[in-house]
C-alpha cells in the first residue's frame, strides 16, 4: 500500500530578488512555522495582520442578509456592527495586548438525549447514569456567567437539543445585545411549531447535521430511517421563517476520496443555504481511539483550496472548513486551534472542556465558578500556548492526553488523572 507523501506546504508573502523575506511552512504534522528573515516583523504586527485578513472575509459576503438590522457575512459569527461583534473585537484585542486568552464562543450541550444512534457520535460516552443534567436555573446561571466572561457566540448542541423542553426558554434568556444564539440539530424536530418557537426566542442561526448528500447513506449513518428527508424539510421551514440556515458536516479520509465534501456543498448550494460548516473527521466520542479516518495532509490541502475558491468568488453559501481554519492563512487570521483559545464546551452535567471534540474536564460549574475553571484551563501546559493546528489530530497531544484514557471511561475524562506536560517537546515519534 502506497503511503502518504511527506507533504510540506509553503506560502511566501514577500520576496525580493528571489529571496523569501516573509514566508511560512506548514509541516506534515499540521504545525506552522515562519521561515523568512522578516517573519518576526509579522509576529509583532500580528494584530494588524489578523484584522486585515478578517476584514477581507467580512467584506466578501454581502448577500446573506441582515439580523436585527445588521449585515451578516457568516452565520456562525455575529453580524457586522452589532453588540456581539464589538465584544468579539474587544476580546480579540485584549487577548493580543495582554497576552492571555479571553473566550469568544461557548458550545453548550444542553442534553445527551437523542433519538438517533450514530456510529460516529462526538457526544458518545458522555451519558452519565443516575446524574441529573443541568436544571433550567443552573443552565441560565451558566449562560449569564459565560456572557460575563465575554462570549459573543453561544452554540446550543447535544445530543439533540430540541429534546430538552426548556430549550426555547434558554435561547430567549441569552442577551442578544451581547451574544448571538445558534443551534446545532439533527433536524428531525424542526416542525412548524418548533420553528415558530425558535423564531420567537430570537435564534440567530441553525446548523443541521448532514453526513451525506445521499438520503439512504445519511439515514444509515444515524440508524434513523427518514431522517434525511425530515432534516431537509426542517431546513426549508427555517429559511421560510427568515432564520439563517446552514449544514454542519465533516470530512473523513474515505469520504474525501469520494469527494463527499463537494457533494454536500452542492446540496447546500441547491438549497440556497447560508453556510456550510465542514469539520475534519476528528477522532472523538464513539471513535475516540480510532484515527483511521483522519484526513491526510494532502486531503486537508485539497479541501482548503476548495474553500478558498468559494471564498474568492463569493459563492453562496460560504464554506467554513476546519481545513482552512488550520491553514497558514487561517493561522495569520488569528484562528488555528480554537480549543481553550477562543472557545470552550460545557457538558449537560456542567463539565467544562476545551472544545466539543476534546473530552478532558477541567472542572464542573456545579463545584467551581466558570471563570476559575477557564483560567485553570488556559494556564495548563497543554493549552497555555496558541496552537496552529487541531490538537485532537496531533499525535503528540494524543499520546499524552487521549491514549491514556481507559477504553471504558465515561467522558469527559478528568485532566487531574493525566500528566501536566507540554506535548510539543515530545520526540518519541
Amino acid at each position: 500500500m502506497k503511503s502518504e507523501p511527506n507533504i510540506m506546504q509553503e506560502k511566501t508573502y514577500l520576496q525580493l530578488f528571489g529571496k523569501k523575506l516573509i514566508s511560512f511552512k506548514k509541516l506534515p504534522t499540521g504545525e506552522i512555522i515562519g521561515t523568512g528573515p522578516l517573519n518576526p516583523l509579522i509576529e509583532k504586527l500580528g494584530l494588524l495582520t489578523m484584522f486585515l485578513i478578517q476584514a477581507r472575509f467580512y467584506t466578501g459576503y454581502r448577500q446573506l442578509g441582515k439580523w436585527n438590522g445588521k449585515r451578516v457575512a457568516n452565520t456562525f459569527a455575529p453580524p457586522i456592527g452589532s453588540g456581539p461583534m464589538y465584544r468579539l473585537l474587544i476580546n480579540s484585542l485584549k487577548s493580543r495586548i495582554f497576552r492571555t486568552k479571553y473566550p469568544i464562543a461557548m458550545t453548550f450541550a444542553v442534553t445527551y438525549k437523542c433519538q438517533c444512534n450514530c456510529v460516529h457520535c462526538s457526544a458518545g460516552k458522555h451519558y452519565k447514569e443516575g446524574i441529573k443534567e443541568l436544571s433550567t436555573k443552573e443552565a441560565k446561571r451558566l449562560i449569564k456567567e459565560s456572557q460575563d466572561l465575554g462570549i459573543s457566540i453561544l452554540a446550543f448542541t447535544g445530543g439533540e437539543p430540541l429534546l430538552r423542553k426548556d430549550i426555547f426558554d434558554l435561547i430567549a434568556y441569552v442577551d442578544k445585545k451581547k451574544t448571538v444564539p445558534l443551534l446545532f440539530t439533527n433536524g428531525q424536530f424542526l416542525t412548524e411549531e418548533n420553528v415558530e418557537k425558535l423564531a420567537d426566542a430570537g435564534l440567530y442561526s441553525v446548523f443541521v447535521s448532514i453526513d451525506s448528500s445521499n438520503a439512504e447513506e445519511h439515514d444509515n449513518f444515524r440508524n434513523t430511517p427518514g431522517l434525511f428527508d425530515s432534516a431537509i424539510e426542517g431546513i426549508k421551514r427555517m429559511k421560510a421563517k427568515g432564520i439563517f440556515a446552514g449544514i454542519s458536516s465533516y470530512a473523513t479520509k474515505s469520504g474525501t476520496k469520494q469527494k463527499n465534501y463537494q457533494k454536500v456543498y452542492k446540496l447546500a448550494y441547491e438549497l440556497d443555504l447560508d453556510n456550510l460548516m465542514l469539520f475534519d473527521g476528528v477522532p472523538t466520542g464513539n471513535m475516540l481511539k480510532d484515527t483511521s479516518e483522519m484526513l491526510t495532509p494532502s486531503q486537508r490541502e485539497e479541501i482548503r483550496k476548495f474553500s478558498s475558491i468559494i471564498f474568492k468568488n463569493n459563492i453562496k453559501p460560504p464554506l467554513s472548513s476546519q481545513a482552512w481554519q488550520n491553514s497558514i492563512e487561517g493561522y495569520l487570521g488569528g484562528i488555528g486551534c480554537l480549543a481553550a483559545n477562543i472557545q470552550y464546551y460545557v457538558s449537560a452535567y456542567g463539565d467544562v472542556t476545551p472544545c466539543d471534540f476534546t473530552p478532558l474536564s477541567f472542572g464542573n460549574i456545579r463545584k467551581k465558578p466558570l471563570k476559575k475553571i477557564w483560567k485553570r484551563m488556559i494556564k495548563h501546559p497543554a493549552y497555555n500556548h496558541r496552537s496552529t493546528f487541531c490538537r485532537m489530530q496531533n499525535p503528540k497531544f494524543r499520546h499524552f492526553y487521549i491514549d491514556p484514557i481507559p477504553d471504558n471511561a465515561i467522558l469527559p475524562f478528568t485532566i487531574d488523572h493525566l500528566p501536566q506536560v507540554d506535548y510539543r517537546n515530545y520526540t518519541g515519534f
